[in-house]
C-alpha cells in the first residue's frame, strides 16, 4: 500500500477525540483512533441501555458509555480462553491470559512450565491491576534476561543473587522486603 493509499483508507478524524490518526475501529459513533479504542476497552460498569454490568466501549447520542450490544458494535471482546470481556491482544486473548503465557514462556525451567520456585512471582504479577503494564515491563531485554536466568538457575533466587545481578536497579525486587 502506498502512503497515499494508506492516508486515504486508514487515516481519519477520530469521532471521540477529534485527532487525525490511523483508525483502530469503525463504531456507531464513527472512526476511533487507537488511543480512544484502548481507553474504551477500560470502561466497565452498568450499561444504561440494558442494565448489564459489563464492558462499555460504545457511546449513546449523549456520549454516555454503553455496552457493545446497545451501541450496535458487532465485534465481540471476549477472551477465547477465559471469557473475560475487555481488550484483546494476539490470538484473541485478554491481557491477563497473554501475560500468563508470556510469563510461562520466560520462566520456563525446561519443563514447559514456570519454575516452581518462581510461581509466587507469577501469581503476584497476574493478580496486579493493569496487566498490560506488566507486558510493557517484560519488553525490557534486561528484565527478560534476568527472569530467564532466574528460571534456569543461572542466577540464584536469593537476595544476594538479585543484588549481585541488579545492584541499585529497581527492575525486580523482593516482594517481602
Amino acid at each position: 500500500m502506498t502512503p497515499e493509499e494508506y492516508e486515504r483508507w486508514m487515516i481519519r478524524d477520530c469521532a471521540r477525540c477529534g485527532r487525525r490518526a490511523s483508525k483502530s475501529a469503525e463504531w456507531s459513533d464513527g472512526p476511533i483512533c487507537r488511543t480512544c479504542y484502548e481507553r474504551a476497552m477500560r470502561v466497565r460498569g452498568c450499561c444504561p441501555g440494558c442494565r448489564a454490568d459489563r464492558l462499555l466501549p460504545g457511546r449513546d447520542t449523549t456520549g454516555t458509555p454503553i455496552c457493545r450490544d446497545c451501541a450496535g458494535i458487532s465485534r465481540d471482546f471476549f477472551c477465547d480462553r477465559c471469557g473475560f470481556e475487555g481488550l484483546l491482544l494476539c490470538g484473541r486473548l485478554c491481557e491477563r491470559c497473554t501475560l500468563a503465557d508470556t510469563l510461562t514462556r520466560l520462566l520456563d525451567d525446561g519443563t514447559g512450565r514456570a519454575a516452581p520456585s518462581l510461581q509466587p512471582l507469577v501469581t503476584a504479577l497476574l493478580e496486579m491491576d493493569r496487566p498490560k503494564s506488566r507486558l510493557i515491563w517484560l519488553r525490557n531485554p534486561n528484565v527478560v534476561r534476568l527472569l530467564r536466568d532466574l528460571a534456569t538457575g543461572s542466577i540464584p533466587l536469593t537476595h544476594d543473587g538479585l543484588n549481585q545481578e541488579t545492584p541499585g536497579e529497581p527492575s525486580l525486587t523482593c516482594v517481602t522486603c
